[in-house]
């Protein structure tokens, strides 16, 4: 079997993926990011047309190397193909293209920015993830944790509930829930 069909058997049984070993940690959560288009529902009104792409976007210094590519390469899920992009530092400017990204992978690099970064996407169809401490907290979706030598996932319902975004039961069997800190 490939790796990215065992990482999906392993997400839909809630079983925690190994770090170390065979498979690295970034090509894991390269696998993560691929198997929540098929885990997320994304309202209608954010594709322009049925075959449009789901766009994943890595925003700061990029961790996945050609991971990110080899997983997602040629992929199509319900009729989208699945493209990504990569980028820099946050900056204002960026925000109406962050904004057109369906998953954004937050990189630890953003961690200074993280909450203006939550607040210039705000009120868009984007599902954010990434692996800074306390993420689900601040407002971030999905975060990357670790146990040991395994990943695991943290979710905010609530912010994406916010973002008009239906998660499947499947993937929150898998996480732990949390919602926001009120500021």
């Amino acid at each position: 079997m490939k790796k990215l069909q065992l990482i999906t058997i392993a997400l839909i049984l809630g079983l925690g993926l190994p770090v170390f070993g065979q498979i690295s940690e970034y090509t894991v959560k390269a696998a993560y990011l691929f198997n929540f288009v098929k885990f997320v529902q994304w309202p209608a009104s954010t594709f322009d047309s049925e075959t449009s792409p789901i766009i994943i976007g890595v925003l700061g210094d990029d961790p996945f190397g050609d991971d990110l590519d080899s997983t997602i390469k040629g992929r199509i899920v319900n009729g989208h193909s699945i493209q990504f992009k990569r980028f820099g530092a946050f900056d204002e400017v960026q925000a109406s293209q962050l904004k057109k990204c369906h998953i954004l992978f937050i990189a630890y690099s953003e961690k200074d920015n993280i909450k203006e970064i939550l607040k210039a996407i705000g009120g868009s169809n984007v599902l954010t993830v990434s692996e800074i401490d306390k993420f689900t907290l601040l407002g971030g979706m999905i975060l990357f944790d670790q146990e040991g030598q395994r990943i695991t996932l943290a979710i905010n319902v609530e912010a994406a509930q916010k973002a008009k975004l239906t998660i499947s039961s499947k993937l929150l069997q898998v996480a732990k829930i949390y919602q926001s800190e009120r500021l």
